[in-house]
């Protein structure tokens, strides 16, 4: 199990269910009212798209690939600065 800092775009819906999806993991579509059923939601997702990209013989968005580490890298991370 590898973890992964996926950006996530809610967009509220009647009831306070959220749609949610991904700018960096095309097809990632799922929903949820709270935070932690969006976490859920979104693994669940999340892991039904790896078996069908790998059934299907397809590469892995750039988000969800593995670091190389002989080239720089670009990375997005939240810190904090007084």
């Amino acid at each position: 199990m590898m973890n992964y800092r996926i950006r996530l775009t809610l967009e509220p819906n009647p009831g306070g269910v959220f749609t949610v999806t991904s700018p960096d993991v095309p097809g990632l579509v799922t929903e949820g009212a709270t935070a932690a059923e969006i976490q859920a939601n979104v693994e669940d997702a999340l892991q039904a798209l790896f078996e069908a990209w790998t059934e299907l013989g397809k590469t892995l968005p750039p988000a969800l690939r593995p670091l190389a580490i002989d080239h720089a890298q670009t990375i997005e991370m939240l810190v904090t600065a007084a």
